[in-house]
């Protein structure tokens, strides 16, 4: 099975991730780091820490987090 991120840029890889996960937000609106995950093949941690790069430069906001319990 071909995940998307196995088409990536190996040159580029990392600016093809934030790009991906970039049009997965514009496309869906407001989902969940699982959600992106499974669209883009990765682990929810490695999304997770994308989304929190994104977020320090300004480009997404996170908005919402839940206890665990």
């Amino acid at each position: 099975m071909t995940r998307p991120i196995d088409d990536f840029d190996p040159e580029n890889w990392w600016g093809s991730i934030d790009d991906a996960i970039l049009d997965c937000l514009k496309d869906h609106g407001a989902v969940t780091v699982e959600q992106i995950a499974r669209e883009l093949g990765l682990s929810d941690g490695a999304t997770t820490a994308f989304l929190a790069m994104l977020a320090r430069e300004g480009r997404v906001r996170i908005r919402q987090v839940e206890f665990a319990a």
